[in-house]
C-alpha cells in the first residue's frame, strides 16, 4: 500500500538567488530521485521551469519572515520540510528513512524535527533526540520539518532568518515537542557565504553552468572554516554550558 504523506517540501529562496536554482535542483533530483512529496519554490516573480516544482510567487520582498508567512499559506499539508536554496545536497537521501520519519511524525505530532543530528541531547526513542525547552538555536532553520501552524505562530513580521533563529528561539521556549534525528537525513554543503560561492565546493558544482557570482578568496575560505570549527566545538558542549556561554 502506498504511503500517504502529510509533508510538503518548501525551498525558501528569492529572485536574487535564481542563479542558484539550476544547481540546487540538479543536486536535489540527483540525490533524491524518488522524492515522494510535493516540492514548492518560494520566490518573488520568477519561477523555475520543471514539472516537479510548484512556484509560490509572493511579489516584492518584505522580509524573510513575511515572505515565509505568505508561502506557508499556499501549502496543503500540516507539516513542511524547509530547506534554503544555497544548501546543496551532497549525499543520497533514503526514501526508506524518509518513510520512517513520516510515520514517526504521524504518530508523535512534533512541533519541530531537525533533520540532522545534534549533540548532547537526551534520547527520546530509537529515532530521535529530545531538544530541551530552553536551548540556543531551538528554531534553527537548517533542514528541518515544522508543524506548519506552529511555525506560523513563531514567525514575526519584519524579522530576518537570523532574527528568527535568535528571537524565535526565545519565543519557542514555551513550546514542547521539539526533536532532532539521531542520524542525519540530509547531508549538504553550505555553498554561498555573504553572496560568494565557497571555493571548497567549486570542483563539485561548476561543471553545470557558468557561475554568476564571485568566488571566495582563499583567505575568506580559511576565515569561514575557522568559524565552522568554533561552531562545532560549541555544539558538542553540554546544554547547560551552552546557555551559560550564550547568556
Amino acid at each position: 500500500m502506498a504511503q500517504n504523506y502529510n509533508i510538503d517540501l518548501l525551498v525558501i529562496s528569492c529572485d536574487n538567488y535564481s542563479d542558484v536554482w539550476d544547481i540546487f535542483f540538479s543536486e536535489l533530483f540527483k540525490f533524491w530521485v524518488d522524492c515522494p512529496i510535493n516540492i514548492y519554490l518560494l520566490s518573488n516573480f520568477k519561477s523555475f521551469d520543471h514539472s516537479r516544482i510548484k512556484s509560490i510567487k509572493i511579489g516584492e520582498d518584505k522580509s524573510w519572515s513575511d515572505n515565509l508567512l505568505i508561502g506557508l499559506d499556499h501549502l496543503e499539508k500540516d507539516y513542511v520540510l524547509i530547506i534554503i536554496e544555497d544548501l546543496l545536497i551532497r549525499k543520497n537521501i533514503s526514501l526508506r528513512y524518509f518513510n520512517k520519519i513520516s510515520k514517526w511524525i504521524d504518530k508523535n505530532k512534533p512541533n519541530y524535527l531537525r533533520l540532522t543530528n545534534s549533540h548532547n541531547l537526551s534520547p527520546y526513542d530509537s529515532l530521535v533526540w529530545k531538544i530541551p525547552d530552553k536551548t540556543p538555536y531551538k528554531t534553527s532553520i537548517m533542514p528541518c520539518i515544522w508543524k506548519r501552524d506552529t511555525l506560523k505562530e513563531l514567525l514575526r513580521s519584519g524579522e530576518s532568518a537570523w532574527d528568527f533563529e535568535v528571537k524565535g528561539t526565545i519565543r519557542a521556549y514555551t513550546y514542547p515537542n521539539f526533536y532532532s534525528l539521531n542520524i542525519d537525513f540530509i547531508n549538504y554543503y553550505n555553498s554561498i557565504i555573504k553572496g560568494k560561492w565557497r571555493r571548497a565546493i567549486l570542483k563539485y558544482e561548476t561543471g553545470k553552468k557558468s557561475l554568476s557570482r564571485p568566488i571566495m578568496s582563499y583567505y575568506e575560505e580559511i576565515v569561514y572554516l575557522t568559524k565552522i570549527v568554533k561552531s562545532k566545538f560549541f555544539n558538542i558542549l553540554q546544554i547547560k554550558l551552552k546557555r551559560l556561554i550564550r547568556d
